[in-house]
């Protein structure tokens, strides 16, 4: 089975609180209600970096946000385990199969 692809990564970002959270969009998922984008992602993503290394990182949560021109901003947190420098901008994020 292939991976869906769920955006590519725009911002990685450490908070105190929660760790580190990649953030993207994709157009494709506008329409789909905030629980189905949950339920796609699930509990593990694949992240594929630009080189070609893919990566299975545990999700600890997701936030879907609109903004006011309707498209949807993806955020999946992936703990204080990970640093932000192992998730570059420009990466791809999948779900995992």
């Amino acid at each position: 089975m292939e991976a869906k692809m769920l955006f590519g990564v725009g911002l990685v970002f450490e908070t105190p609180e929660f760790g580190t959270v990649v953030m993207g969009a994709n157009a494709e998922l506008d329409g789909l209600l905030p629980s189905t984008i949950k339920e796609m992602i699930g509990d593990q993503i694949i992240i594929k970096k630009m080189d070609g290394e893919e990566q299975v990182y545990g999700v600890v949560s997701i936030q879907v946000s609109h903004s006011i021109a309707g498209k949807k901003n993806i955020g999946i947190c992936l703990g204080k385990e990970i640093s932000p420098e192992e998730v570059p901008a420009g990466s791809i994020v999948y779900c995992y199969p």
